[in-house]
């Protein structure tokens, strides 16, 4: 597998980090790795209950790696975003506070030298740490140019278009590109965002970096989609020196897989079930471990522990168990049922 690091310094000792050590080898491990994430809207204000409700969850399913999953958009907090109260069955928010109404507001964005929010995490990533020596943690963080999204909304599509006039060439970007003091944004937040992820990697033992710039549903343009994924993408380059597993999640229905593959991340996570490549076709295309293969949506909240154990069964047949960390494409469904958690767990272990 193509793992940046040396694998045999990565981590701790235990069964779930030799079963993850063995997948990066490309070794066969006693079982396939299983990890599991979702929101916790009820408990994600408080430092102490967001960690403990992290651990009560780990310790129901003895996953093979803790995901950390932080309020959704968090990384736009320190610049005014509000989740508001309501939220979808996946806790995320129904109708969010965007601060950033006209791009006019760009250059009114202000650096930030300490968030209360990122401390918020870290401080519950510590509490995870101390308590789960034995489990690999993964850190969760959004792109510079994700976070304007969250502050912008589907408008940002505007601002990035915005003085554009090329045909599938991003030379044709003006210098200025993006228009409005966006670029001027983007510089401000990507600084404060890469001094969180250095931190949360000195708790944490990886990263789960996200991007929405990856795919089509926040920009339809392929041309000025690309430009914007280099600048989402960015931070990933300062943090090639450190020596901790980086996953990218790609969001969107219709992702630009082969492109993210130049950047230096170690593995890769879609939503697989229902965005191309599957991962079989993925594994055709490279060596990098995968992470999926369960729908989060449609099997593990709505059918049943059966259906269940037959999709993890055919995410391993896929690629033949190779390089891969089973997962859902995403958090999953809230109300998900305990015996569809339950059946993941024992499809993988049960036969192992």
């Amino acid at each position: 597998m193509d793992v940046r690091f040396d694998v045999n310094k990565w981590g701790g000792e235990g069964y779930h980090w030799d079963r993850i050590r063995a997948v990066m080898r490309g070794e066969e491990a006693d079982c396939i790795p299983l990890t599991i994430w979702r929101h916790f809207p009820s408990f994600e204000d408080d430092v102490e209950s967001s960690a403990r409700v992290h651990l009560a969850f780990q310790m129901k399913l003895d996953l093979d790696m803790v995901v950390f999953t932080p309020p959704f958009a968090f990384s736009a907090y320190p610049w005014g975003f509000k989740p508001g109260e309501q939220r979808d069955g996946f806790g995320l928010p129904v109708d969010p506070e965007r601060p950033f109404s006209s791009s006019e507001r760009w250059p009114q964005l202000r650096r930030v030298k300490t968030a209360e929010i990122f401390e918020h995490c870290l401080q519950a990533m510590r509490i995870i740490r101390r308590n789960l020596p034995g489990v690999p943690l993964m850190a969760t963080g959004y792109g510079p140019l994700t976070t304007a999204y969250f502050l912008r909304g589907e408008a940002l599509q505007k601002d990035l278009l915005q003085g554009f006039e090329g045909e599938d060439s991003t030379e044709e970007l003006p210098d200025d590109w993006p228009a409005n003091g966006l670029n001027e944004a983007v510089e401000i937040i990507e600084p404060a965002l890469l001094n969180f992820f250095r931190e949360a990697l000195e708790i944490a033992d990886g990263l789960y970096f996200i991007s929405y710039f990856n795919g089509f549903d926040v920009c339809e343009d392929e041309s000025v989609l690309c430009a914007a994924r280099e600048l989402d993408l960015a931070p990933v380059y300062d943090l090639v020196d450190v020596d901790k597993l980086l996953t990218l999640h790609l969001h969107g229905e219709e992702i630009l897989y082969d492109d993210a593959l130049d950047y230096p991340f170690d593995m890769y996570n879609w939503h697989d079930r229902w965005v191309k490549p599957s991962l079989r076709d993925a594994r055709m295309k490279s060596e990098f471990l995968l992470m999926g293969g369960i729908n989060e949506a449609d099997t593990m909240h709505r059918e049943t522990p059966v259906a269940v154990s037959l999709q993890v069964d055919d995410a391993v047949n896929q690629v033949k168990g190779e390089g891969l960390i089973i997962s859902p494409g995403g958090p999953i469904h809230c109300e998900t049922p305990a015996e569809n958690l339950k059946a993941a767990v024992s499809a993988l272990r049960e036969n192992s």
